[in-house]
């Protein structure tokens, strides 16, 4: 189960250089450090609308210079070997994960919306805000940030379709990594969409199309596809881990 941090810290304001910097989010009141603007991309995760993101998360640490993080009651689970690196990127102040007080309907949302202004207040002009909710009342945010002369957007995933079991879990271990092998040798050559992606597997398991969704979902789940607005990207750390 996730931790909020609530606990003020003081940070010390980084120096300018090539390479972002990493940042400080600490309590209500937090202090930023000062990121080479060009290339800070921040991140605001509804985990209460889009739990299954934190199975992207680690993905999502390299893609952007700071992660925060609100739920209200959020049942997600950290695979026990995420702890040491994400326990490293805590420690950075590179990811930020906040429980609210109080775990009403829109809880989440308006920990999105509070960090969303205290971040806009802090970092450089040309930050780029990126939120995921399902919640099209966080388009209101999106708009004010942009009213504000801020780049900003919101990213929506559809629905979790099936869940997974253990068992279920278990018996597809062997078309996943027959199709994460496919996937190392064919590198170069990967479907850019969610539907070229699914009539791939489709192919690949053509004696037995039945499992082409749960193979598909399992990737997204395991987080070695990861589909935004139809189009996929992969994270191929763990596709070769799977593959072997």
């Amino acid at each position: 189960m996730l931790n909020g941090d609530t606990q003020p810290q003081a940070e010390p304001r980084a120096s300018d250089s090539e390479a972002s910097e990493e940042a400080s989010l600490n309590g209500y009141v937090a202090e930023i450090a000062d990121f080479d603007a060009k290339r800070h991309r921040v991140l605001l995760i509804d985990l209460e609308n889009c739990p299954n993101q934190i199975y992207q998360l680690q993905k999502n640490l390299e893609q952007f210079s700071q992660v925060v993080i609100c739920y209200a009651q959020s049942g997600a689970k950290i695979p026990l070997d995420w702890l040491m690196p994400l326990s490293a990127t805590v420690n950075t102040n590179k990811l930020k994960i906040f429980k609210m007080t109080n775990s009403g309907k829109n809880a989440a949302d308006f920990g999105i919306c509070f960090f969303s202004g205290v971040l806009m207040q802090q970092l450089q002009q040309e930050t780029h805000f990126v939120i995921i909710s399902n919640d099209t009342d966080l388009d209101h945010v999106v708009n004010l940030l942009k009213s504000q002369g801020r780049s900003a957007e919101r990213i929506g995933t559809k629905k979790e379709e099936k869940q997974i079991t253990s068992t279920e879990t278990t018996v597809l271990l062997s078309p996943i990594k027959t199709y994460c092998m496919h996937l190392v040798t064919y590198s170069k050559n990967r479907p850019a969409k969610k539907d070229t992606l699914l009539n791939s597997i489709k192919n690949k398991f053509k004696d037995a199309p039945e499992i082409a969704v749960d193979v598909f979902n399992l990737l997204t789940t395991q987080g070695a596809v990861i589909i935004s607005e139809n189009k996929v990207s992969y994270n191929d750390k763990k596709i070769k881990e799977l593959a072997n």
